[in-house]
């Protein structure tokens, strides 16, 4: 004899992204993929005014330009993408 239980699955998905310092959405393109935006998460440790805390935040384009417009010093950049040229002779 076989004996049957029902069991109830929550999936979660991600469905949007808004950034948190204007409250809009990131927006998807038109395949449905979230458009670029900047992910960041911190644990914070012992000493400081979070103490045992985990954040983390999402912030779209403009905000992220605005935010790292106000740094004295800029972030590292590093282009991923090289285009090399080669001379047909």
């Amino acid at each position: 004899m076989k004996l049957f239980s029902e069991r109830t699955v929550i999936k979660r998905e991600l469905s949007d992204v808004r950034c948190n310092a204007c409250g809009k959405e990131v927006g998807k393109d038109a395949s449905g993929y979230l458009l670029d935006h900047v992910s960041l998460s911190k644990q914070w440790g012992y000493h400081s005014p979070f103490d045992g805390e985990s954040h983390a935040i999402d912030l779209c384009i403009a905000c992220y330009q605005k935010w790292i417009g106000a740094f004295e010093i800029p972030p590292a950049q590093e282009q991923l993408y090289v285009e090399e040229r080669f001379a047909i002779a």
